[in-house]
């Protein structure tokens, strides 16, 4: 008698290691925890001091182990009366191993050259990056780490996250690998409209014509809350964090932007 209902204990003990042992061996990276939270950010574009347009970044996940980042832009202001202008970014990226791995990147406007309208295909099987925008086609071997244009503001941040301070990227872009070179050069207050912010100042060290900083805020998980480039012919632009909504999803904004 005794017998008979230990079995069945026994049996259902064994069922609940046998299905703990499955949950624990799904691959690792569908139950992984995202590199960083989903996020839609609005930024203000001035230049010179004058607002020429808003830019809208946003982060979402969008499969077991891949996310998109996008960057929409439009000209808004006196800008917007010399003719409309808008712009959008997207790239499509993994996280594995702790490294950024592009897909797919693809830019368009208008009125942009054939780097505003490019289409990037990341092959890190074959290690090929293709180009099938609406320009000039182009294939080129794709060296490890290699990032997009706009995918490096994503690393920009986990970097600084990390505490590095040499920060260093290869961009493919214009059938060639591109180099960007940053260290961090300081701290500053950045006055936000919703409160002011320790940032990490870094500082493009690679370009002679032009002055390329970034500020990261740590208490705001080191996102990005201002850009300046300050060209060599006298022009100053600025793009300056005007709205921060992590997990917007979770909020409620099912729109992503």
């Amino acid at each position: 008698m005794n017998a008979t209902f230990r079995r069945p204990a026994s049996l259902v003990l064994l069922c609940l290691l046998i299905l703990t042992a499955l949950m624990l061996a799904r691959p690792g990276r569908a139950g992984a925890e995202p590199p960083y939270p989903e996020f839609v950010a609005d930024y203000i574009v001035r230049v010179n001091g004058l607002k020429v347009g808003m830019a809208t970044f946003s982060l979402r996940h969008v499969g077991a182990d891949e996310y998109v980042y996008e960057q929409r832009s439009k000209s808004t202001g006196l800008a917007s009366l010399l003719g409309a202008d808008a712009s959008t970014q997207m790239t499509r990226w993994r996280y594995v191993d702790g490294v950024i791995q592009p897909l797919e990147y693809r830019a368009e406007r208008k009125k942009g050259d054939d780097d505003d309208n490019a289409h990037l295909f990341f092959d890190w099987d074959r290690m090929l990056v293709e180009n099938r925008g609406a320009g000039e086609h182009w294939k080129m071997p794709l060296p490890e780490g290699t990032l997009d244009k706009l995918i490096m503001q994503m690393a920009m941040l986990f970097d600084l996250r990390d505490g590095k301070k040499r920060l260093d990227y290869a961009v493919a872009r214009e059938g060639r690998i591109k180099h960007y070179l940053f260290e961090v050069t300081g701290r500053d207050q950045v006055e936000l409209p919703f409160g002011t912010y320790e940032a990490i100042r870094a500082e493009r060290k690679d370009d002679r014509k032009d002055r390329s900083l970034v500020w990261g805020a740590p208490a705001l998980d080191y996102f990005p809350v201002r850009f300046l480039k300050q060209k060599k012919g006298g022009i100053e632009i600025e793009i300056l964090l005007q709205r921060l909504d992590f997990n917007p999803r979770l909020a409620g904004d099912d729109s992503g932007s």
